[in-house]
């Protein structure tokens, strides 16, 4: 038996799952963005009333969370204080060049996450060998730590040139800031990132350091409120960036691989149904309360990256933009914006209309909700055109208020544009889909795919009402709403595997000279992934190990990842593994070069064991015609008139019914929009299968 919360910026979702009678309870419950391990017991004790299970029948409860990523997008950081080398205290401060526009000179950077005032240098060397040129100052680096402690910081990070090759000397310094910093969270780079780039991994080390006691206090707080109540035996796990879990302890470790915890727990579910539906291309689109997020899934996988960017308007992978602070970790591709259903609608100083970054959030949430808001939000616009029904929001447990929507919106935008309350609304709608489209455009256009050939996967609460006007927009023919849409990424983190990941710079030629090389440094990955699976009594059958290496050519500057058959190669192994380098560099990049060296510049080994995936029941088959699941009719926005629309509740739906727009779906937590034009069948899962007319 097995629990999963998914803890978003307006709402929390929880689903209960019985491996044995293969059945599924669920619980939605709003979230508290000042203690939100208060909402995670409550959504966690309604599931097992529901489910008439006790806390001790608990096998493990798994946990995605946006604590990372708010703290990140809000700049809610602790005060954090960072060692480097003698020499490179303006590392942070130089950064690299990019630009997010190439020719604006004048682009304000983000600050620091560290300030200068908060970085000391410390006397040490070590080549880039790993040979010690200078030994650590033992004085002066207590000095140095003392001072930062006369400044209350809240943690600290250490960042020592050439520390993948050899952390002895942050190493002592850990151990003298744990003496003088009693209390205080300490995170040295060759534990955070053990690869080379400076830059980069001051960067990741000092986002860790950053984030570091937001995440702890939180973990410490959700735990301390399952033992306050009962003892329990079940273990609390939280899901990574990579798309794999976490225990909770090692993820108080390791702050930064949190950054995309739920939204890739949302691509793991949308490669489950790819698998299942054999989608070979398909875009998965999330939109929940505050942010909208998406990714590709590729013949059933989800595409990785260990480049990533955050603090920025768009938290994005991939090549670096300079437009946030680089982050690096194996992690799912997902690219993000401030763009939810509670977003805010707002008319800047030119008088034009804007929506987001900025949230109402759960409190005090959507005008329409009556709890305080003032602000009109994409909430508020979509009743006020009818794509809501003001009395079954989440079941009828939220009653919504049009008449407090539509004054907000004309006082906050309609009078100020010249424009009648419809029109403003819709104005919202196209503006948010506007910057949702701008995310999706890049992780398929500027990754190389067209997006007409791929099918739309639209979940999270709000995905499902603006799936079909984005795939207009893009050219995209083909819209799936699967089952649980608006707990979808809750169902993906209970498919997520138990995984960590280990990693070794060792700037070696891919090539038959150099096997012995190669070998020898993924037998000690190798070894310490084992020993991992063994702290974490994990069962032999149940192991699995994932190898792969960032490749480049020789003097290239990026590297593409690449798996590699086995845990040992051989010299056909290289051979194979030559020629796919050349293949994926031409499909990245546009061309190859056969006749030049390729360079292994890091190893990677993923240890995981996978887990029992639920089975969702296939749908009855419909005996009676699709009216029977007709419960009303309301007059609807499309195409900027009001129409006549009937709605649907999904619950009655069986596989194959179909009908054309315009149409509405209702569920209890989620809203499905279908456009005129626009043709819906249901399959033998309870996937809504939407298609062009």
């Amino acid at each position: 038996m097995r629990v999963a919360i998914d803890v978003g910026g307006t709402f929390t979702d929880v689903l209960f799952y019985n491996e044995e009678s293969g059945s599924l309870w669920s619980v939605k419950v709003s979230s508290n963005p000042e203690n939100p391990a208060v909402p995670f017991i409550q959504g966690f004790e309604r599931v097992l009333r529901q489910a008439q299970v006790k806390r001790n029948q608990v096998e493990y409860i798994v946990h995605g969370t946006t604590v990372v990523t708010n703290a990140l997008f809000e700049r809610k950081i602790s005060k954090t204080g960072l060692l480097v080398t003698s020499g490179f205290g303006d590392l942070l401060e130089i950064g690299r060049q990019q630009r997010p526009n190439l020719y604006d000179l004048f682009t304000a950077r983000l600050p620091p996450l560290v300030p200068r005032s908060l970085v000391r240098e410390v006397t040490e060397r070590v080549s880039s060998e790993g040979k010690v040129l200078i030994p650590l100052n033992e004085l002066e680096a207590t000095t140095q730590i003392k001072s930062l402690r006369e400044l209350d910081i809240e943690s600290l990070a250490i960042v020592l040139l050439f520390s993948f090759r050899n952390a002895v000397h942050e190493k002592r310094l850990e151990e003298l800031a744990r003496q003088i910093l009693p209390g205080v969270p300490v995170y040295p780079s060759h534990q955070i990132l053990p690869e080379f780039r400076e830059y980069e991994r001051a960067s990741s080390t000092v986002i860790a350091a950053s984030v570091a006691p937001r995440v702890v206090s939180y973990i410490q707080s959700i735990n301390s409120h399952l033992q306050d109540r009962e003892k329990i035996s079940s273990r609390l796990m939280i899901m990574h960036s990579g798309g794999g879990t976490l225990p909770a302890e090692e993820a108080e470790k390791r702050p930064h691989t949190l950054v995309e915890s739920g939204p890739a727990a949302g691509l793991i579910a949308c490669s489950h149904l790819s698998q299942n539906l054999r989608l070979q291309q398909a875009i998965a689109f999330d939109m929940g309360g505050t942010t909208a997020k998406t990714g590709l899934v590729l013949d059933g996988l989800p595409q990785l990256s260990s480049e990533y960017e955050v603090g920025g308007d768009v938290h994005a992978s991939g090549r670096m933009s300079g437009s946030g602070y680089p982050l690096r970790s194996p992690m799912i591709d997902i690219i993000e914006c401030g763009a939810g259903a509670g977003s805010i609608a707002w008319v800047d100083s030119g008088n034009h209309l804007k929506v987001g970054p900025q949230s109402a959030g759960a409190s005090p949430g959507p005008v329409c909700y009556n709890l305080g808001g003032t602000e009109p939000t994409v909430t508020d616009a979509h009743l006020l055109l009818g794509h809501l029904a003001p009395d079954s929001f989440l079941g009828g447990e939220i009653k919504l208020f049009e008449s407090l929507a539509e004054k907000a919106i004309c006082k906050g935008i309609s009078t100020r544009l010249g424009l009648n309350v419809k029109q403003a609304a819709a104005g919202i709608l196209a503006i948010v889909n506007a910057n949702m489209l701008r995310i999706l455009r890049v992780v398929s256009v500027a990754r190389g795919h067209d997006p007409r050939d791929f099918t739309l996967v639209a979940y999270g609460g709000a995905g499902p009402m603006h799936a079909i006007d984005l795939a207009n927009n893009l050219g995209i023919n083909q819209v799936i709403i699967p089952r649980l849409p608006g707990l979808f990424s809750a169902l993906g983190l209970l498919y997520a595997d138990l995984s960590n990941n280990f990693l070794e710079t060792i700037m070696i030629p891919l090539d038959k000279d150099f096997l012995t090389g190669i070998n020898t440094a993924l037998t000690k990955l190798v070894f310490l992934a084992e020993s991992w699976l063994d702290s974490n009594q994990i069962g032999l059958e149940e192991r699995i190990l994932r190898v792969s290496a960032d490749l480049r050519y020789s003097r290239q500057n990026y590297e593409l990842n690449l798996p590699f058959p086995e845990t040992q190669i051989n010299f056909q192994d290289v051979i194979s593994i030559i020629n796919l380098f050349h293949q994926e560099h031409k499909a990245v990049y546009g061309h190859c070069a056969p006749g030049e060296n390729i360079q292994i510049v890091n190893l990677h080994v993923q240890a995981a064991r996978k887990v029992s995936l639920p089975q969702l029941p296939l749908i009855e088959t419909a005996e009676k015609c699709v009216e029977n699941a007709k419960i009303n009719n309301r007059k609807v926005w499309f195409n900027d008139n009001l129409i006549d629309c009937d709605i649907y509740d999904r619950s009655r739906l069986q596989a194959g019914h179909a009908l054309t727009g315009p149409a509405i779906i209702q569920e209890r937590e989620s809203t499905t929009i279908i456009n005129p034009g626009w043709r819906l069948h249901v399959d033998r899962f309870g996937n809504l299968v939407i298609k062009q007319d």
